[in-house]
């Protein structure tokens, strides 16, 4: 069974998997902005990493969500290990007590899940916040309506189901789930753009390209994922959105 997309290029030795890449991770940070000893909940693929990032960078008190103990790493700084903390679960039945959370940050994780689990994600992430509380979130995004053709060659390219929205979907999906004061941008899909690859891999960037060369069937699926995404381009994007929780 091919992989999809993301854990394709992983396979290829790509470290970061989000299509927003690391400029999205920075910016949905930078409009949360996370305030020092706050409990920040972090989900999606690489929340290990970033819940680092954001201890570190924020000194926040941040909780990685994780699909299984494996993705789990040590921390070597004892002190940074305080402010870190993990627990393997899924986004639409968090194993955390309400109102558990400062903010969250979710990050390519939504647009995994067909629309009805989605919302149910999103209700959970609200019911682990404060009152207050803000989300920010980065997923895979229409930049308009996509023909059924284009729809079905997403599908097609990342080899799995795959549930984006137009802005105005993901907005809808947020206030349909007692979220407020929604703001967002869209960013480009940084896989197979020149400044995405140097942003989110640096000199592992080569080693990507190597590794699409090494057998004749990753080329081909690489070139092809390539192709659509430049062709279309007109259609791909990341929403990056931030948000309020209301009442």
């Amino acid at each position: 069974m091919a992989l999809p997309l993301p854990e394709f290029l992983r396979s290829l030795g790509k470290q970061d998997i989000k299509p927003g890449g690391a400029y999205a991770t920075r910016t949905a940070l930078s409009r949360l902005g996370p305030m020092s000893q706050q409990r920040l909940l972090v989900a999606g693929p690489g929340a290990w990493q970033t819940a680092i990032y954001t201890a570190l960078m924020f000194r926040v008190q941040a909780t990685a969500l994780l699909a299984s103990e494996a993705d789990l790493r040590p921390c070597d700084d004892a002190q940074l290990a305080r402010r870190l903390a993990a627990k393997v679960g899924v986004v639409t039945a968090l194993p955390f007590e309400a109102q558990a959370f400062d903010a969250a940050l979710v990050e390519a994780e939504l647009s995994c899940l067909e629309p009805a689990k989605q919302a149910q994600a999103l209700l959970e992430i609200r019911r682990v916040l404060k009152p207050q509380a803000r989300i920010a979130l980065h997923e895979l995004a229409w930049r308009q309506a996509p023909t059924p053709a284009v729809d079905g060659r997403l599908r097609e390219i990342w080899g799995a189901p795959v549930w984006p929205r137009v802005t105005r979907g993901w907005w809808d999906a947020l206030e349909a789930a007692g979220f407020e004061a929604v703001q967002s941008e869209l960013a480009v899909v940084s896989y197979f753009t020149r400044k995405g690859l140097e942003t989110d891999e640096g000199e592992n960037a080569l080693q990507v390209l190597h590794g699409a060369f090494e057998s004749e069937e990753a080329l081909q699926r690489f070139a092809a994922a390539y192709r659509e995404f430049q062709v279309n381009r007109r259609y791909y994007g990341v929403i990056i959105a931030t948000a309020r929780k209301a009442g």
